[in-house]
């Protein structure tokens, strides 16, 4: 039948109004909680084909930063995973690095120390404080009973294999060991004026003594602020060098009166964040103020800065050229004199 020339019909909208409201709710309260079931069940698909998913996709894995101890008496820093590689620095008993990566499957380490990263060999580290590649021991170069010769000016005869062990004795340039055991942490047992020590094997030559010579050693005037490289008591080079603004004898800042030797070498332009600037021809001498001889501070081209021959901070900064002669002279376990 018509009415006003429409159609008579019931609205199709209140049809599912009146059957939801019997059921305790509304249409949008009806449309919320289909959408509620439609995300549960995507949900549970997902969490069914999640384990599937995890075996066949690679894995990515962020290597975490952990603490490194170095646990030998000197640990080569170096550019490449291998002995090979060139040597950035030396790192001493007890210093810290922040350990990057590793280990390779030949036990190396990429670390950082001091600002520099590089690669060391985990035998020698505590990472985490154990130890980084087992308990390394190999033979000695030159194997049990051996003789071998001291190729470094001066080398520290140790009642231990540590850097913190007494040192019993001071052998010299082409003295002649017996080696009676096998290396430990970098250090072989010898036996040395009737008594037994251990010394840093890289220090020994295997092949017969090196030239015999006057010590070459390196002499500092504080007062006038000399640097000489001495051949025994022949002067072959002399310098002006800046020096610490802390002239006290033996404060942090200062290049402190003692006698030291070289500990480690780095001839390249590096950053310095003591100075905060660029340096060459790094010559270490006192690791426990982190002293050294090196060029007078450069920008990142090598161009001296304006007061880049300034006071130090216990440094002994010498203008380039005459630091690359020094650089050269200079060898590991050299001895270093700083007087007034």
């Amino acid at each position: 039948m018509h009415v006003s020339g429409h159609l008579t019909r019931r609205p199709r909208s209140r049809i599912p109004q009146v059957r939801f409201a019997r059921q305790g709710f509304s249409v949008s309260e009806f449309h919320t909680r289909r959408r509620f079931v439609a995300l549960a069940l995507r949900l549970s698909i997902l969490a069914l084909l999640l384990p599937a998913f995890l075996a066949v996709s690679p894995q990515r894995h962020v290597a975490a930063e952990r603490a490194g101890t170095v646990n030998t008496d000197a640990l080569n820093l170096r550019a490449e995973p291998g002995t090979w590689a060139d040597v950035y620095f030396q790192m001493y008993e007890g210093e810290f690095v922040t350990v990057l990566d590793g280990p390779t499957e030949d036990g190396w380490y990429l670390v950082d120390y001091w600002g520099t990263t590089g690669w060391a060999f985990g035998g020698y580290l505590l990472v985490d404080g154990e130890p980084g590649w087992g308990a390394w021991e190999e033979p000695a170069v030159g194997g049990m009973a051996s003789t071998a010769w001291v190729n470094t000016d001066n080398l520290n005869v140790r009642a231990d294999a540590s850097l913190d062990a007494w040192v019993m004795d001071r052998a010299t340039q082409g003295d002649e060991l017996t080696v009676v055991g096998t290396d430990v942490n970098g250090f072989v047992p010898i036996d040395f004026h009737g008594q037994r020590g251990y010394v840093w094997s890289e220090y020994l030559s295997w092949d017969g003594p090196a030239s015999a010579g006057p010590e070459r050693w390196i002499d500092v005037d504080r007062k006038s602020q000399t640097v000489s490289l001495m051949a025994g008591d022949e002067v072959i080079a002399s310098y002006w060098g800046a020096i610490g603004w802390d002239q006290s004898d033996d404060g942090f800042y200062a290049t402190a009166i003692g006698t030291y030797y070289v500990y480690g070498k780095h001839a390249e332009l590096a950053w310095t964040e003591w100075g905060q600037a660029y340096i060459t021809n790094w010559v270490g001498f006192d690791p426990d103020r982190v002293n050294g001889f090196h060029s007078f501070s450069m920008d990142e081209n090598g161009n001296v800065l304006p007061n880049g021959d300034g006071a130090t901070g216990g440094c002994i900064a010498l203008e380039p050229s005459e630091s690359a002669e020094l650089y050269n002279f200079a060898t590991n376990g050299m001895r270093v004199e700083i007087h007034w």
